[in-house]
């Protein structure tokens, strides 16, 4: 769920915003904050793609949301004083506003539709959280690769073509997605393709049949 800053907040808060915040650019591949860190501020994304992932004893990638621009990232721990939890790593090339801890928690104070928004933002989060974590008990491995497919689409959306996930990830983040081995993903993956439903060119992903993801995805 994104959040337009812009529109909530008034002309003198929108000074204040543009005074505080720091653009950063950050390269592929690049950590934006790390697990276990003390947050002091929090991230918008303006351009580019972002996952954000936890990390298990083994090493092994979970990855909990994939970020667009507009979306808001690290502002949980700083609402709950914890720690990050969840490493943010940029899968592209991006533009992120990093806002001041104080900025942000002025805004809260001072806007009730700023602190509103942020209520919603953090009720679709765990709403999407409590989702996600009942798919990986009930669903099947392969319900939940195309459950991931139809996801990515619907927040990157699609290339020229119409077909081509306009995002572009390794076998190994698909399967931190999907909670499952990369070997998995690959087999999976190949099955899918052999009945038709997706195309594959390097990292690219091109969903040929989407009613037959979708009701793949919804096989429990």
């Amino acid at each position: 769920m994104s959040i337009d800053f812009f529109s909530i907040l008034t002309s003198q808060e929108n000074a204040l915003l543009e005074q505080s915040k720091n653009l950063l650019q950050v390269k592929r591949s690049s950590k934006i904050f790390l697990e276990g860190n003390i947050p002091i501020g929090v991230y918008f994304l303006v351009n580019g793609k972002i996952k954000l992932f936890t990390t298990d004893a083994q090493g092994r990638e979970q990855i909990v949301h994939l970020a667009k621009p507009g979306d808001l990232m690290g502002y949980r721990a700083l609402l709950g004083s914890d720690t990050y939890s969840c490493t943010g790593t940029a899968l592209e090339n991006s533009e992120i506003w990093f806002i001041p801890k104080t900025i942000f928690f002025n805004l809260l104070n001072v806007n009730a539709s700023f602190s509103h928004a942020i209520i919603k933002l953090l009720t679709a989060e765990l709403r999407h959280a409590e989702h996600h974590l009942a798919g990986l008990t009930r669903k099947p491995v392969k319900a939940r690769l195309a459950e991931v497919l139809l996801l990515l689409a619907n927040t990157y959306g699609f290339e020229k073509d119409k077909k081509t996930i306009a995002v572009a990830l390794s076998r190994a983040d698909l399967g931190g997605l999907v909670g499952t081995a990369t070997e998995t993903v690959i087999r999976l993956l190949n099955s899918f393709k052999k009945e038709g439903l997706l195309a594959t060119e390097g990292k690219k992903l091109r969903l040929l049949d989407v009613p037959a993801l979708t009701k793949c995805s919804q096989n429990a």
